[in-house]
């Protein structure tokens, strides 16, 4: 009887994980394709439109400054509301942003909609967390969050494609339509959560140890600077890449390769951390040598260099995030939806301040000290993880 049982449980476990993942994918890829689409499809906005390069800049600045604002108060919103509830709602908001991009009809309604859209992101990420870890069985929730990080890079590759798929065929305002169906459709598939919806406040504990707030406000800088030196990467690889010899079209095949470097790191890490079980803290402080590593490749200017450099940047120094959730889901089991609304906090000061301090560096000293100044950034973000794993 035993054994018959088993079987069963564990394929309804494998069912219930499968239906928790596609739509955690699919809303967390809808709350961050509008900065990505607006980038991605850069060119046909700015012809239409009628603006400059520095007011892409400044949306998708906005964007991480607002979520960074809001992502301490969402993680709240989450707790009081439910997983499942705050998944739907993030979902919806992601899609009327998306569908108010594709309405643009001058710079200063695609800046303002595009900053709105960071608040259903600040909503669906920690609202994500939770449910994966409500959902989803210990066993293989390293891989679940793996998933959900790689949504991230997949969004990238999304909106690469979406500009010879859609914006050259039927227009790039359809682009902005078809992502807001795919979040509508998302909202509709989200998982209930029982223990969240009907104990939605009993998550809400805090931590009364002052060491374990100590090791969260030391994640949240690690997660801060490594996001800072990662998110360079995607801003800024394809225009070092035309200086330092390779062709537009082959830059734009360094970014694809990265990205997709990335992706398969994410995915792996996770499926490596539930077999292996190893220090995960210590993982992420490794991966984020690595990548300083990656980034001083870079630095060089020289092609074969550059494109390992890049290649080892997304892989290593881009790929931690899903398992910095598993830590913290792992560290405050009581309040992940807090707990990692403080980590993702940092995430989204990084996003927004790293690239801009990137870019103000190369134009003022070079794009070689900036990826220099990149690497350093990652090595200190490393040394803070170190310093929160001996603090929790």
């Amino acid at each position: 009887m035993t054994d018959a049982v088993k079987p069963h449980s564990m394929r309804h476990a494998r069912a219930g994980t499968v239906r928790t993942l596609v739509p955690v994918a699919a809303v967390v890829t809808a709350g961050i394709l509008p900065v990505f689409l607006v980038g991605g499809l850069g060119v046909q906005l700015q012809r239409e439109l009628g603006f400059g390069a520095a007011v892409l800049g400044l949306g998708t600045a906005g964007f991480f400054g607002v979520a960074a604002l809001a992502s301490r108060a969402m993680g709240w919103v989450v707790e009081r509301i439910g997983a499942s509830r705050a998944m739907r709602l993030a979902a919806v908001g992601s899609s009327l942003c998306l569908l108010g991009l594709g309405a643009s009809d001058n710079a200063a309604w695609l800046i303002a909609v595009v900053w709105l859209a960071g608040l259903p992101n600040s909503l669906g990420q920690p609202a994500a967390n939770l449910l994966i870890t409500q959902n989803v069985p210990v066993r293989v929730r390293a891989t679940a969050f793996g998933v959900k990080q790689a949504s991230i890079p997949a969004a990238t590759l999304l909106s690469g494609l979406a500009v010879p798929a859609v914006a050259l065929t039927i227009g790039w305002r359809w682009a902005f339509v078809l992502a807001a169906v795919t979040g509508c459709c998302a909202a509709l598939f989200v998982p209930g959560s029982p223990a969240a919806d009907s104990h939605g406040a009993g998550s809400a504990q805090e931590s009364s140890s002052g060491s374990g707030r100590a090791a969260l406000l030391l994640l949240a800088a690690a997660a801060g600077l490594g996001s800072a030196a990662a998110n360079a990467l995607g801003a800024f690889v394809t225009t070092t890449a035309v200086q330092v010899g390779f062709g537009p079209a082959a830059a734009g095949l360094v970014l694809s390769l990265g990205s997709a470097a990335g992706l398969a790191v994410r995915l792996l890490a996770g499926v490596a951390a539930d077999r292996k079980n190893p220090d995960t803290l210590r993982v992420i402080t490794t991966m984020l040598f690595v990548g300083s590593l990656g980034y001083g490749l870079m630095a060089l200017g020289t092609t074969t260099p550059f494109l390992l450099g890049a290649i080892v940047g997304f892989g290593a120094g881009w790929a931690w995030p899903g398992l910095l959730n598993f830590a913290v889901a792992h560290l405050n089991p009581g309040r992940v939806a807090g707990a990692t609304s403080v980590t993702q906090t940092g995430v989204y000061i990084g996003g927004s301040g790293g690239p801009l301090l990137f870019g103000l560096l190369a134009e003022h000293a070079g794009l070689r000290s900036a990826w220099l100044a990149a690497a350093a950034v990652a090595i200190l973000a490393g040394s803070f993880l170190l310093a929160a794993r001996r603090r929790s």
